[in-house]
């Protein structure tokens, strides 16, 4: 009977004991958790990543966002009223803000870090709507602090949110081409914008050349480039960049250059007419206002009009496609009437000390005419 009493007694002590040690532990943990929500922020720190030149987002913009979720200043604020989940949750609600977290360290500074959005593309649809789409195919909005430099996509066909197949499949393709030609420093310099054509595939407008590249769908989107590429190396550095109104990388193993055209041709030289007629119009005008130009003349001078010009009969005209005339003929004559009501102005020439050659130069002298532009 003593040795179980002895058993109860010392199993009593030892439950007592762990009661008592883990009350004391739950009491300090209370303390300390009481003690810690009481201290307060000491300050923020905000960093932002995932884009590698430019934000979209920045602090001013995460700090209006955290203090509008409180109500106030988060500095000095207590810890147990900075609802951290919450702040957290509005943060990604933002279009541009992929992912947020918040913790407060050692210090009682309250760590946020960011991950923005990064566009890879931006898009214009046919209504003339634009948007930027990232690498997660989210749709993105302009954005007032800063435009960024991206492959060009236009005449994408819808401007809902929700996509058909055949348009999701597109936007893929979209991002497919876009990573490609953002990530290549060349084919960013090179392509200009790369149009969507009505059966959803693309063609490339280059910088450099007068042409349009037929480029299909993404598929082996690297190999065409490639071949595209070899294509400028050795075909077009060496012939002119100007001669194929169009370039086809679509098929396999090839690439198809179509010359360019008589009719190309003709439409350019009809350009270069209208531009060069709208020169010498202008021209003749400027000449028109200044026909009634009259030099001081010598009171015995008998011809104290302005003479008229001669007439030059236009020269034959370079029969261009036998039926247009030639960029340079000389504009029709002007006519300026023979005795203008003008009176002549006295001339000083036949005051004394004055040399009689100088009175025969004077008397010699007639209206000067604007001399002929040559075009």
């Amino acid at each position: 009977m003593s040795i179980n009493r002895k058993y109860t007694i010392k199993k009593i002590l030892v439950a007592t004991a762990w009661i008592l040690l883990g009350s004391g532990t739950v009491v300090l943990l209370v303390a300390a958790i009481e003690k810690r929500n009481n201290e307060k922020c000491v300050k923020v720190e905000i960093g932002i990543t995932g884009v590698q030149n430019n934000f979209f987002i920045d602090k001013k913009d995460v700090i209006s966002i955290l203090e509008k979720t409180n109500g106030g200043r988060l500095e000095k604020k207590p810890l147990h009223a900075i609802n951290l989940a919450l702040m957290e949750t509005e943060l990604q609600k933002s279009r541009w803000i992929k992912k947020a977290e918040l913790f407060f360290d050692n210090n009682n500074v309250l760590e946020v870090k960011i991950t923005e959005r990064e566009p890879i593309a931006r898009i214009f649809t046919t209504s003339g709507l634009s948007f930027y789409l990232d690498s997660s195919l989210t749709r993105l909005p302009l954005s007032d602090k800063f435009s960024a430099r991206l492959p060009v996509f236009t005449n994408f066909p819808t401007d809902v949110i929700v996509l058909s197949p055949q348009d999701s499949g597109l936007i893929k393709d979209i991002k497919t081409l876009g990573e490609f030609i953002g990530n290549d420093p060349f084919w960013m310099a090179q392509v200009d914008q790369v149009d969507i054509t009505p059966g959803r595939t693309f063609d490339l407008i280059p910088k450099l050349g007068n042409q349009v590249i037929h480029f299909g769908d993404a598929e082996n989107y690297d190999e065409k480039f490639s071949k595209l590429l070899c294509f400028y190396r050795q075909v077009l550095s060496k012939i002119g960049w100007s001669r194929y109104s169009s370039i086809d990388v679509q098929f396999n193993s090839q690439v198809v250059g179509v010359r360019r055209g008589a009719d190309e041709i003709k439409m350019d030289s009809l350009r270069s007419v209208q531009i060069m007629k709208a020169i010498i119009n202008e021209a003749q005008k400027q000449t028109n206002d200044s026909t009634h130009i009259q030099l001081e003349q010598s009171d015995d001078d008998d011809n104290s009009s302005v003479h008229t010009s001669k007439e030059v009969n236009n020269s034959p005209a370079e029969d261009i496609n036998d039926n247009r005339k030639s960029l340079f003929s000389i504009p029709p004559p002007i006519h300026v009437p023979e005795k203008p009501n003008a009176v002549p102005l006295k001339s000083n020439m036949n005051k004394p000390g004055v040399s009689k050659q100088a009175q025969k130069v004077n008397q010699k002298l007639k209206a000067v005419m604007p001399s002929k532009t040559d075009y």
